[in-house]
C-alpha cells in the first residue's frame, strides 16, 4: 500500500504482479483482482465483528482480558532473540494459529526486522509500521530501504519495526495459492478473459477461473486459510507489542495497515499510545459499496492523468490535450479488447487485462510513475505494446525511474497477490449466488466502465471462500486516545471519502487532508503532513480540526 523510497514503486505495485505470475486458469481470477490494484484497499476494507456498538466494545474489553488467559503466556511472554542482518536487526515472533485454541501446539512463525534509532538517549520505543496489502512484507520493505519513509526525527525517537503478517512472505506458514503440480494448465487452450464478461458463456468462464483459484488455494493452504484474517493478524500485533517490551503500541498504517490498525485500536483500545492511520479505509462499507466505490475512484485517478500530465511529465505525455490522452486510453481499450497488441521481441501480445494493470498500477506515485506510463502509452499507439507489458508485469523489480531493483539477499517468495485475495474474502463476507456479482457487474461497468467492472470482477473468487467472522460495522472503541488519520484528496486506491469516515468513527479522531494525487501522503507529499505525523508521533501533538495541507 505504501511505497517507502520516493523513486520506488507502491508496494501494492510490485503486490500486483506477483499475482499475474500465478500460472494457469486458476490464477486468472487473481490476476484481475491484482489487474486493478485494489488490492490492499479497495477491495479488502472489512470490517471487525458484531454490528451492535455494544457487542463491539464488550468484545474488545473481552479480546485484552482473553490476552491473559495462562494458555497465551507463553506467547506474550517471549523475548525476541535479535540477530544482525545487513545494517538490521532480524528476530521470529511466535503466535498460536488459532487463539481460541493456543494451546494445540500449531503457530505462525513471523519474521520481524527493525532499524534502531542512532540516537538512543532520545528514544521513545519502537515505532511498529505496516506497509499494507493485504500481503506486503513489512520485512522486505525495510530491507528495501523503507526506513527512508521515516523522517529523521521519528527514527532518532523510535527503532523502526516491521513484520510480516500471518501468511505474508516469510511467514511459516506462507500462504500458496499455486494449483497442485497436477492441475490441468488450460491456459493455453482459452481465449482471453474479457474486463467485462457479457454473455453466459464469457461469464461461465469467469466463475470456473475463480472457482479454480479458489480451489487451489484450499489444495495448498487449507489448514491456514481460516486463521490468517485482520482479526488474528491484529492479536499478533499485541504480541508483538509486549516482545517487544512496550506497554502500549505506537504505529504507522498504510493503506490495508490502517485497517489492520483500526482492528487493533477496537480489541485493545487502552494499549495505544499513537496511531497514525495513512490512506484510510472505511470498516463500515461492505463488499458491494467498495467494488462500486474503486472502480469510481480509479476511473477519476486516470481521467486526473490525462488532466495533470503536461504538469507533471511535461511533454512527454502522449497527446497534446487531456481529451487527446482520454481517447488515446479509450482506443487502447477497444482495440486491445479485439486485437492484442505485439510486443517486440516476444511471441506475447498485450491484451486489455494487461492494458488494465499497467494504467492501475500506475495511479499510486505520480511523480514517479506517470512519465513511465505516458512513455508505454506513446509506444502503444505506435503499435508495440512492450512497455505497457513491462509495466503490467515487472513492476515490482523496477525502480521509479526504470532501472532494474538490487537484492541484498534471496527473499521469500512473494505470495502478495494470493494473502490479498484470502484476506480480502475471509474479512468481508461475499454472496454465493453468482447472479449477485453479475447484477453488480453490470452497474459497476455502467459507472464506471473496465474500472468498475474489473473490481467486481476480482471478487468473485470470495464466493466459495471460507468466512470468518468479521462484517462490517461502524468503529467501537471506547477509551481510544486521539489517532490521526491521514487522507489524500486524488487517491485512487483508498478514496478521501473513506477517511473522512473513519476519522469521524474513531473517538477523538483527528483529520489531516492531504490536497494532492497519488496513493498515501506521510513519506511522499509535503512537508506540512511530515511535519504533522512527526509531532503528533514523538510529542502526542493534536491535529486541529479541518487541518489541510
Amino acid at each position: 500500500m505504501q511505497r517507502f523510497t520516493r523513486n520506488r514503486q507502491p508496494a501494492e505495485h510490485r503486490e500486483q504482479r506477483s499475482a499475474a505470475r500465478i500460472p494457469g486458469t486458476a490464477g486468472r481470477a487473481l490476476q484481475q483482482r491484482a489487474a486493478l490494484a485494489l488490492a490492499v484497499t479497495v477491495l479488502g476494507a472489512v470490517p471487525l465483528a458484531a454490528c451492535t456498538p455494544g457487542a463491539t466494545a464488550a468484545r474488545a474489553t473481552m479480546t485484552v482480558e482473553a490476552s491473559s488467559r495462562p494458555a497465551l503466556q507463553p506467547f506474550y511472554g517471549q523475548k525476541l532473540d535479535w540477530t544482525a542482518c545487513g545494517d538490521l536487526r532480524c528476530a521470529t515472533l511466535t503466535v498460536p494459529m488459532d487463539y481460541a485454541h493456543p494451546e494445540n501446539g500449531k503457530t505462525f512463525a513471523l519474521p520481524v526486522v527493525k532499524a534502531a534509532t542512532a540516537m538512543p538517549d532520545q528514544r521513545i520505543g519502537n515505532l511498529v509500521f505496516n506497509p499494507g496489502g493485504p500481503g506486503a512484507s513489512g520485512v522486505d520493505q525495510l530491507k528495501d530501504g523503507g526506513v527512508d519513509s521515516f523522517t529523521k526525527a521519528a527514527r532518532a525517537h523510535f527503532d523502526i519495526v516491521g513484520f510480516d503478517p500471518r501468511g505474508v512472505a516469510g511467514s511459516k506458514p506462507a500462504v500458496d495459492c499455486t494449483p497442485p503440480d497436477d492441475a490441468p494448465d488450460q491456459a493455453g487452450d482459452e481465449a482471453p478473459q474479457p474486463l467485462y464478461p457479457r454473455t453466459d458463456a464469457e461469464r461461465r468462464a469467469a466463475l470456473a477461473d475463480a472457482d479454480r483459484t479458489a480451489a487451489a488455494c484450499r489444495a495448498r493452504s487449507g489448514e491456514i486459510l481460516p486463521h490468517i484474517g485482520t482479526l488474528d493478524a491484529a492479536r499478533d500485533l499485541d504480541v508483538l507489542r509486549a516482545a517487544l517490551g512496550d506497554d502500549k503500541l505506537s504505529y504507522v498504517g498504510w493503506s490495508y495497515g490502517t485497517y489492520l490498525g483500526t482492528i487493533y485500536a477496537e480489541q485493545f483500545p487502552q494499549r495505544v499510545r499513537a496511531l497514525v492511520l495513512d490512506g484510510a479505509m472505511d470498516p463500515a462499507k461492505d463488499w458491494s459499496e467498495e467494488a462500486l466505490s474503486g472502480g469510481r475512484a480509479f476511473r477519476k485517478a486516470v481521467d486526473d492523468y490525462a488532466d495533470n500530465c503536461a504538469k507533471v511529465v511535461g511533454p512527454a505525455c502522449p497527446a497534446a490535450t487531456p481529451d487527446g490522452i482520454r481517447t488515446l486510453i479509450a482506443d487502447l481499450y477497444a482495440k486491445t479488447a479485439r486485437h492484442p497488441l505485439r510486443i517486440k521481441g516476444s511471441d506475447r501480445r498485450l491484451d486489455e487485462n494487461a492494458l488494465h494493470g499497467a494504467l492501475t498500477a500506475s495511479m499510486y506515485t505520480p511523480e514517479a510513475q506517470w512519465a513511465p506510463l505516458s512513455e508505454a502509452l506513446t509506444a502503444a499507439r505506435k503499435g508495440d505494446g512492450g512497455k505497457l507489458a513491462d509495466l503490467a508485469d515487472h513492476g515490482q523489480d523496477l525502480q521509479g525511474d526504470g532501472s532494474a531493483e538490487a537484492t541484498a539477499d534471496p527473499a521469500p517468495r512473494d505470495n502478495s497477490g494470493e494473502v490479498l485475495t484470502a484476506v480480502n474474502c475471509l474479512d468481508n463476507p461475499h454472496p454465493e449466488d453468482p447472479q449477485a456479482y453479475w447484477q453488480l457487474l453490470d452497474r459497476a461497468h455502467q459507472e464506471s466502465g473496465p474500472f468498475g467492472a474489473a473490481t467486481v470482477l476480482a471478487d468473485l473468487t470470495c464466493r466459495t471462500w471460507p468466512t470468518g467472522p468479521l462484517k462490517p460495522h461502524r468503529v467501537q472503541a471506547d477509551g481510544l486516545p486521539p489517532v490521526l488519520v491521514v487522507g489524500t484528496t486524488g487517491d485512487a486506491a483508498t478514496p478521501y471519502q473513506d477517511a473522512r469516515s473513519l476519522a469521524a468513527q474513531l473517538p477523538g479522531g483527528m483529520l489531516l487532508t492531504y490536497q494532492g494525487l497519488g496513493h498515501t501522503a506521510y513519506g511522499r507529499s509535503n512537508a506540512c503532513v511530515t511535519d504533522a505525523v512527526d509531532v503528533y508521533l514523538v510529542d502526542l501533538k493534536l491535529v486541529q480540526p479541518g487541518a489541510s495541507c
